[in-house]
């Protein structure tokens, strides 16, 4: 794997992370949905993949899934 599709992976984690922990927050009722709604877009925004990650992780998946068809 390389670099490229690393730090696509690794943004893709630390989002995935991110909202988990809001969605626990919400659901302990720790913080209302307004501000869920507000978090979880600032979350997708700073984790947003470039265009040359996500035509890596793009290739990296359709070579992972021309594996299992074999």
């Amino acid at each position: 794997m390389d670099k490229l599709t690393m730090r696509a992976f690794e943004k893709l984690q630390k989002r995935e992370h991110s909202l988990r922990v809001l969605r626990d927050q919400l659901g302990l009722g720790r913080i209302t949905r307004e501000v869920f709604r507000l978090e979880s877009s600032k979350v997708i925004e700073r984790y947003q993949l470039t265009d040359d990650e996500q035509r890596a992780y793009d290739l990296y998946c359709k070579v992972q899934q021309q594996r299992k068809r074999k």
